[in-house]
């Protein structure tokens, strides 16, 4: 079974206590939150961004492990 990484715990809760008790972030949002332009997020194949309806979201649970 994988180890959670150091600070994943950290990262999840600063997420849920930014952006409330939601799984999905809005895309922009989550650059904003970054502080990386969208493009350069779009590009990275390791950022955890998912097309739902047309729209980009970003799991809570997934940004957390990627800030970690």
């Amino acid at each position: 079974m994988p180890r959670e990484k150091v600070d994943y715990r950290d990262n999840l809760e600063l997420i849920l206590q930014q952006f409330g008790d939601v799984q999905l972030i809005p895309f922009k949002k989550a650059a904003q939150y970054c502080g990386v332009d969208v493009r350069a997020l779009q590009k990275d194949n390791t950022f955890p961004l998912k097309k739902i309806a047309g729209r980009y979201y970003v799991p809570a649970v997934g940004l957390a492990r990627w800030l970690s």
